[in-house]
């Protein structure tokens, strides 16, 4: 655990951390939801990077990367 002293730098970064720290778990679930939709249509994607975007990040959160 850390600390940053307000008006610090450094706050806003850590600010915003946290809040993505906090979300972390909303946000994979979304994503996740996401591809397993966009999976049930995959002929249509084609060569679409962001989807494998999103597959490689689920993958480095489950730590299979």
């Amino acid at each position: 655990l850390w600390f940053i002293a307000e008006g610090h730098p450094g706050e806003k970064r850590a600010e915003a951390n946290a809040r993505l720290m906090a979300a972390a778990p909303e946000l994979y679930e979304a994503l996740e939801a996401l591809v397993g939709v966009i999976d049930l249509g995959q002929d249509a994607l084609g060569e679409i990077s962001e989807y494998y975007d999103a597959i490689a990040a689920l993958a480095k959160a489950r730590g299979e990367q």
